[in-house]
């Protein structure tokens, strides 16, 4: 038995319509109700609900892990092409070696 942190998000929308001389105007008058709170959302105005397991991986661990696996997967052929092309300064090359060092 263990304590666990799950975060529950809950989406709320509502379509308002709104007569305004364009959709800027009308997207002013609708965040300006909205600041004064003259629309407020509640449960009538359910969408959807998410429940995320917050304590696992973070989303920028997961990321750079991503990025970390793409690098190694394309780092050698890339340096490859990069010397067999004379090492021209903007081959991609250049770039996964700054990334690469910024991740490692």
């Amino acid at each position: 038995m263990g304590t666990f942190k799950i975060e529950v998000q809950e989406f709320l929308a509502r379509v308002i319509e709104i007569d305004a001389k364009n959709v800027q105007d009308a997207f002013a008058k609708v965040q300006k109700q909205y600041k004064n709170e003259k629309i407020v959302l509640d449960y009538n105005d359910f969408v959807d609900v998410n429940f995320i397991d917050i304590n696992g991986q973070s989303k920028e661990d997961e990321k750079n892990m991503l990025i970390k696996d793409i690098i190694e997967y394309i780092y050698v052929d890339e340096q490859k092409h990069f010397e067999e092309s004379n090492n021209p300064e903007n081959h991609i090359f250049n770039k996964l070696k700054k990334l690469k060092l910024l991740i490692d």
